[in-house]
């Protein structure tokens, strides 16, 4: 029976995934029949008609699944087919763009409105449907350009424009292709063996109040043309397996614990044994975090290895490597500036003199790992560049796309997800006597703390993801979790004290504060060996300004870290009262 299960199951997930398509040729032919159209046609009376179209077209199929204590509890798949109209009407130096309506931007004009951003169309391609679909898609993104760039005029007229940088470069054009994959079939039924073998772990952690075990896997195809000439052809594939595990300490605090890979396809994941032992390592801290001690509020030296200091890394300084430029608002708006911090430091000092940092895109692995941030044509049809962005401490210049700012001109190949975005980031040490064994920098945060009389000192190893907290970890303890509040916080969720004598004792319920992109300059050493931490990075410019995706796949390589002084401190406010009954299976 049991067998029989999982042969349907198998059957289900991939009856629709390889659906009939079009030619490459086919495609290309009905997108560019419509553009054509379109830059011919395209007019509302004396209103600007575009000076510039751009169509993309992504076919997603997806095969993901869930499993609890060895239990399937859900499994989905299915073809999307998705496409992307962007429009630019008036001139490169004053076009419809950089302009954020939020009535626009959050509600659409009306209720009624096509969809022209990441509007769903039939996967079972035909020329006629493609170019229906494109058609219906164009007008609405005409429509709402005319209306943008009407309250755009009408907002300037009124203000003392300072900013003058032109909308838009229409610079070199491409033709470039990635078909280097194939598309990729997913093992459905090995897949959803190896999410109930992986989830089945944690029945022997009966402190484990709640664990979740998730495969996702998607295989894409993009299409991409614009009316000045590029045009490419991208076929990739993404896979993460996520593992999610909470539960309460004895005054009731929320815990958690987290364990992520993501990889270009389930063939780069690690061995089934090595992701038993992650997992069981999950498993078995977060049991000891239960009967943990927390802290008193501590200011100190702080080592972040690991993970923890790819998520620091990721989440606090590689977002402002990206240029950005402030979009227009007719109401004030204004989006969160927290990782423009660089925008007007080319040229300034933004990491200590020993450590350089570059984007490397076109690099496929390090070390034997797979970089999940790599990519050789970015979503403008540019490719990819890799590129020196701190040299010796002081900043060289920011990863970009054709959209200009006042310090950068022209684009690196850094359109990702809907806006500019960073790939791969690599951090190097320049002075090997700054690069330290792991002991060695152990040997170095306890100096310090002898120096400043100190109990002990802190070591991090596991840092809260941002994408899992508000994919994962909240589904699991709703807004109990105490979780940061405010920015430059960063949760801990494998922390240690270290005392003079070199013992480690386990702490729970942390949180590093106080952390802007001026602490990196307080970096005073790192480690020889460097970790890679992939995974699903915010998107920098906004989603819902953009229109593109919310997280993209990213990798960072970095030494373990040593600064000098980070606030840490414990998580404060109410918490939920634990379960009044004991766990049922608990030694079952």
């Amino acid at each position: 029976m049991k067998q029989l299960q999982a042969l349907m199951m198998t059957l289900l997930i991939a009856a629709p995934l390889y659906a009939q398509q079009m030619s490459e040729q086919e495609i290309f032919r009905a997108l560019q029949l419509e553009m054509q159209r379109s830059m011919r046609e395209l007019r509302i009376g004396e209103l600007p008609a575009p000076y510039h179209i751009e169509y993309l077209l992504q076919i997603r199929r997806t095969v993901s699944m869930h499993a609890v204590h060895g239990a399937l509890e859900d499994v989905d798949s299915g073809t999307r087919a998705v496409l992307s109209v962007r429009i630019r009407i008036g001139t490169p130096k004053f076009d419809n763009t950089n302009f954020f309506d939020v009535s626009l931007g959050f509600f659409g004009s009306s209720d009624d409105e096509e969809g022209y951003k990441n509007r769903l169309i039939p996967f079972e391609l035909s020329a006629d449907v493609l170019r229906r679909e494109i058609w219906l898609a164009t007008d609405a993104c005409y429509k709402q350009a005319v209306e943008i760039y009407s309250k755009k005029e009408s907002t300037l007229k009124n203000r003392t424009r300072k900013d003058t940088t032109w909308d838009y470069r229409i610079a070199q054009q491409y033709t470039v292709n990635d078909l280097r994959s194939g598309v990729y079939k997913p093992n459905a039924s090995q897949l959803i063996e190896r999410a109930q073998s992986l989830s089945a772990i944690f029945r022997d952690y009966p402190k484990v109040q709640a664990s979740r075990v998730g495969i996702e896997v998607i295989p894409k195809e993009t299409f991409y043309i614009s009316s000045s000439g590029s045009r490419s052809h991208k076929i990739e594939c993404s896979a993460g397996l996520e593992v999610i595990a909470t539960t309460q300490a004895s005054d009731g605090m929320p815990l958690a614990q987290t364990y992520a890979i993501y990889a270009r396809t389930p063939d780069e994941f690690p061995s089934m044994d090595s992701l038993r032992k992650s997992v069981t390592t999950v498993a078995q801290v977060l049991s000891d975090l239960v009967d943990a001690p927390t802290i008193e509020a501590y200011s100190g030296p702080l080592l972040i290895e690991g993970q923890a200091a790819g998520t620091l890394i990721g989440q606090f300084f590689a977002p402002n490597l990206v240029a950005q430029r402030q979009p227009l608002s007719e109401g004030g708006f204004s989006t969160n500036e927290r990782t423009m911090a660089f925008q007007n430091k080319i040229g300034a000092r933004v990491l200590p003199e020993f450590i350089s940092v570059s984007a490397e895109p076109l690099t496929p692995s390090h070390s034997t790992v797979p970089l999940t941030g790599h990519y050789l044509v970015d979503d403008e049809g540019v490719p990819a560049q890799n590129v020196e962005l701190v040299k010796k401490g002081y900043l060289q210049t920011l990863l970009s796309s054709r959209v200009p700012t006042k310090r950068i001109d022209s684009s690196n190949g850094h359109q990702r997800g809907g806006g500019s975005m960073f790939s791969i980031i690599s951090m190097n040490c320049l002075d090997p006597k700054k690069s330290k064994t792991t002991g060695e920098l152990k040997k170095h945060l306890l100096k310090l703390v002898k120096d400043r009389a100190l109990p002990y000192g802190i070591i991090a190893r596991l840092a809260m993801d941002q994408n899992l907290l508000f994919t994962g970890v909240f589904r699991q303890t709703g807004s109990d979790l105490p979780i940061s509040q405010g920015e430059g916080k960063l949760g801990l969720l494998r922390a240690y004290r270290v005392y003079p004598d070199g013992r480690e004792e386990l702490i729970r319920g942390v949180e590093a504060a106080g952390i802007a992109p001026s602490l990196f300059k307080d970096i005073l050493a790192v480690s020889k060996q460097k970790s890679v931490h992939n995974f699903l990075a915010p998107s920098v410019v906004p989603s819902f300004i953009s229109g593109g995706a919310a997280y993209v796949q990213a990798s960072i390589i970095t030494p373990d870290i040593l600064i000098e002084d980070v606030e840490v401190r414990p998580l404060e406010g109410d918490m939920p009262k634990p379960p009044v009954l004991g766990n049922p299976v608990a030694g079952n």
